[in-house]
């Protein structure tokens, strides 16, 4: 699921609210971490 992959990308987040961030921009569309 997208889920599972922000978790693999979310691996260096040093915090919570950046993870949920990154969730926030991807399920937006929008592509904050190019891969």
């Amino acid at each position: 699921s997208q889920i599972q992959k922000i978790k693999s990308m979310a691996c260096g987040f040093r915090n919570i609210e950046n993870f949920k961030t990154a969730i926030y921009f991807h399920c937006g569309g929008l592509n904050l971490y190019p891969c």
